[in-house]
């Protein structure tokens, strides 16, 4: 049930249903939590991914049906994801096989000069990345991997120094070999950041440059394969880029896309863990009332596709740590909430960000891995955000399945916090079932952990401060819903 409450009323129904906090705690904060007041939106079930440089393709051990930690890692996040390649290194990239040249002057010329810092979001084996190249045997076993995660793939092909003679090749042996794993094509990675990069572009280049070299590009594409599916390109931060591409190609693209840095750059020393995490994102909410209009006006849907914490490589103590976890969470929340077809997060190697690190010493699970992971429950479910009352650094979503509804409260905060529910909510019963996402502290590497929460005896859950909380009501037998 839906219902549409002024500040008045919210703070008047809240206190039905509350947990209260242990005897003895030291800082307590109570918040109270009102019913959704709109419709919410359906959670697809390949909502989560992840996004890698194009060049990691270069190592075929890595994305692999043999690379059993990493496929495990996946599987973990959710069991039907989307993994998108692309990011900065897209537009310097080569496609070779047996039989044909694709080298480019254009092409050689731009990987030999480009300086971009992202080779060091490729796995420690590619020691000299610059000199490899994509092959069917790659691709091959890329399909593996896929086949063995139950991931589908969006493969970005090189739209930035490469010719329409090879994205054609290309997209026929990525078309052939990946089959049904592949979801779509992606022509250009933030090309709304190349007028004036002599490498890609000139200094005037435009949407309806863009446009104009696109439909080329796809033409060509579907001519050698017929029914081949695509999508809009990586935009940085152009708003307008990603509406004009959707009223051209509404009908005949997938989704329309770009990318999401919840901060930067990671120079900056104003950069930290409470900035991150506070509410208010000015930028997120302009993208998401974009997003909403031009699903409106178009009727094509958006997903972020690139994205994580900071951008220029993440925040030592920030990205790599708990607190991108909780960041993550939230995000994916916020933006599910809001009708996002999905998000990629972006990473690879070591890279300070990276949900997955790849060392000499083996694969890493960092703590946003765990951030994705405690989302995965919502995948399929109806999401709604929850308001929760002005001033107070914490966000609540309610999610509501067949048979299941589930609360989830992020706790941005360093106070421990009780709650309260409204009664349009309509949970009068106590939860059967709980998890935590916490850590000992933000700034924690090595120790986040998902929590089963007891939900006997007279004790009611609190939420630690910097922690997140997720209460489950499973459907009685007579139609009720319980916790």
């Amino acid at each position: 049930m839906l219902v549409k409450l002024d500040r008045r009323s919210f703070i008047a129904m809240a206190g039905a249903f509350a947990f209260a906090p242990p005897v003895g705690a030291d800082t307590v904060q109570s918040i109270a939590i009102g019913p959704p007041t709109d419709a919410g939106a359906l959670v697809p079930e390949d909502f989560l991914g992840l996004s890698y440089e194009t060049p990691q393709l270069y190592n075929p051990a890595y994305f692999s049906p043999d690379n059993g930690p990493l496929i495990d890692a996946f599987r973990d996040i959710a069991p039907n994801g989307v993994l998108r390649f692309g990011g900065s290194l897209s537009a310097y990239t080569r496609w070779r096989r047996p039989g044909a040249d694709f080298g480019a002057v254009k092409e050689e010329g731009a990987i030999a000069q480009q300086r971009n810092w992202e080779w060091k979001l490729l796995d420690p084996a590619l020691a000299h990345p610059a000199a490899g190249a994509i092959t069917p045997a790659a691709l091959r076993s890329l399909r593996g991997f896929l086949d063995r995660t139950g991931w589908r793939c969006v493969y970005g092909l090189n739209f930035g120094s490469g010719t329409i003679a090879r994205a054609v090749d290309e997209a026929e042996h990525v078309h052939r070999i990946l089959g049904p794993r592949l979801l779509c094509f992606q022509l250009g990675n933030e090309p709304d950041f190349w007028a004036g990069n002599p490498l890609l572009r000139g200094r005037d280049y435009s949407f309806s440059q863009y446009w104009s070299e696109y439909t080329s590009y796809v033409d060509a594409v579907l001519r050698r394969v017929p029914g081949a599916p695509f999508a809009g390109p990586d935009v940085a931060i152009n708003l307008d880029w990603i509406a004009q591409f959707a009223e051209r190609a509404a009908g005949d693209a997938l989704f329309c896309s770009g990318h999401y840095y919840g901060m930067g750059p990671a120079s900056d020393p104003r950069m930290n863990a409470r900035k991150l995490l506070a509410n208010g994102n000015e930028k997120l909410a302009e993208q998401i009332a974009a997003a909403r209009r031009i699903a409106a006006l178009t009727g094509m849907r958006f997903r972020m596709t690139e994205g994580n914490s900071c951008f220029g490589g993440g925040k030592a103590g920030v990205s790599d740590a708990f607190a991108s976890a909780l960041w993550g969470l939230d995000y994916a929340l916020r933006t599910a909430s809001a009708g996002y077809l999905g998000i990629n997060l972006h990473g690879g190697g070591d890279g300070l960000y990276t949900p997955i690190a790849s060392t000499a010493a083996g694969l890493v699970r960092r703590p946003l891995h765990y951030g994705m992971a405690f989302f995965a429950p919502f995948l399929g479910a109806r999401l709604h955000a929850c308001p929760v009352a002005d001033g107070i650094n914490a966000t609540a979503y309610l999610a509501e399945g067949p048979r299941r509804r589930t609360l989830a409260i992020v706790n941005k905060t360093d106070a421990t916090m009780s709650f309260r529910f409204a009664d349009g909510l309509g949970l009068t019963h106590r939860p059967t079932a709980g998890r935590l996402l916490c850590a000992p502290t933000l700034d924690d590497k090595a120790r986040t952990r998902i929590e089963v929460v007891e939900l006997g005896g007279a004790a009611t859950p609190t939420i630690p401060p910097y922690a997140a909380l997720a209460l489950h009501w499973d459907e009685r037998p007579n139609g009720e819903t319980s916790l």
